[in-house]
């Protein structure tokens, strides 16, 4: 064989993509929820509690016990081998220090405030028998709809572009936060950046060998968890001092400067997580924590938005499937809406140290309504 037939037919081999191999996993986008952020049962809402949990004087291991009994699973080993966690995209490298600091908080977010083992889509995976290794979580805390197509970057990446045959895309509340209402994200950007995220995937990565379906579960009602009398009457411990959870919203958080004994400055437990984070939830989500959270005029204009949202939801699963059916091959991909989470309601017991977020039962709250749906 002539030696220019031969190069060209061993180019021809190399350009032939290689079919995605088979990988039955699990890939999770989010927020806080996802990576179960407040979630494990020693953390308190107190920055010398943090600071403790930072230097290793409290730590956060997860062990078999914590996990709900439903979800056991597959899991034998006494400390449950979390799921693999995917840091920042290439794509999301800005070439500067930002790079760095974006792995350092990560990392740090990771170690004082995440509890992956304990997250619904951890719990989720080890009960349909998915490896902790195959259960990609390239969710991150704070992050909203804004942020789907970068999550999406994280899971390509993470397989070198081979995606699992499972992918959630779950952002559960911070769509809902702003510094007043004229802030929070529409119903029109909620929808276009969702879809985005889903395209970029479907565009950029390998559906696995039998298809890969996406899930888009309903948006969560938010709303409840601020007006439930169960964790409304919610003990927990602010700074120190035992309180309800609606004494603490109506503090907004706060220490109170009658009872709470003096903190010096020079103090580096006050210095590293009284200075360098915002004093309350307030100035992160001024919508649901600040003046106003009880106001029913206010309450209502969330509530409608979320309505909005999962209906913006559901076009978008009709529209990315339609889309597919035009551009990409027969039964790569598939969106998938799940109704079972709108309805979910929260009590105390389902809440963490700060009246918000999910506690490890109401993360298996979520992994239920999402297994009876996934479900073999």
């Amino acid at each position: 064989m002539p030696k220019s037939i031969f190069c060209f037919f061993v180019v021809l081999c190399l350009s032939v993509p290689q079919a995605a191999r088979a990988f039955d996993g699990l890939g999770i986008m989010g927020d806080s929820s996802s990576t179960a952020a407040g979630s494990h049962p020693k953390l308190e809402f107190d920055s010398k509690n943090l600071w403790d949990v930072f230097s290793g004087k409290i730590d956060l291991v997860v062990d078999k016990s914590m996990v709900p009994v439903d979800f056991l699973g597959d899991v034998t080993e006494e400390l449950p081998t979390p799921p693999k966690r995917i840091g920042p995209a290439r794509r999301e490298n800005d070439g500067g220090s930002g790079w760095i600091w974006h792995h350092l908080s990560q990392n740090i977010s990771a170690r004082t405030l995440e509890s992956h083992a304990l997250s619904y889509g951890y719990l989720l995976g080890r009960r349909l028998r998915i490896p902790p290794e195959d259960i990609l979580l390239a969710g991150e805390n704070g992050s909203t709809t804004a942020h789907a197509w970068t999550h999406a970057a994280r899971l390509i990446d993470a397989r070198q572009g081979d995606l699992p045959s499972k992918v959630i895309f779950f952002y559960t509340g911070n769509d809902l936060c702003a510094m007043q209402m004229a802030g929070v994200t529409t119903p029109d950007d909620f929808g276009s950046e969702l879809l985005k995220g889903m395209k970029y995937l479907a565009l950029n990565g390998h559906a696995a060998s039998r298809g890969t379906k996406i899930f888009i579960p309903g948006f969560l009602s938010v709303t409840s968890l601020l007006h439930e009398p169960s964790i409304l009457a919610k003990k927990i411990k602010l700074y120190g001092e035992e309180l309800t959870c609606q004494e603490a919203r109506k503090r907004y958080f706060t220490r109170d400067p009658k009872s709470a004994p003096p903190v010096e400055i020079s103090d580096p437990r006050y210095v590293y997580f009284s200075e360098m984070m915002p004093p309350s939830p307030v100035k992160f989500c001024q919508t649901l924590f600040g003046p106003g959270w009880d106001d029913s005029a206010q309450v209502s204009q969330l509530a409608n938005r979320i309505r909005s949202f999962r209906e913006v939801q559901k076009k978008v699963v009709d529209e990315f499937n339609d889309w597919r059916g035009k551009k990409l091959p027969a039964k790569s991909f598939e969106a998938v809406y799940v109704a079972a989470t709108e309805g979910l309601s929260f009590v105390a017991a389902d809440v963490g140290a700060d009246c918000f977020h999910l506690s490890a039962q109401g993360q298996a709250k979520i992994a239920s309504a999402l297994y009876s749906v996934i479900k073999p």
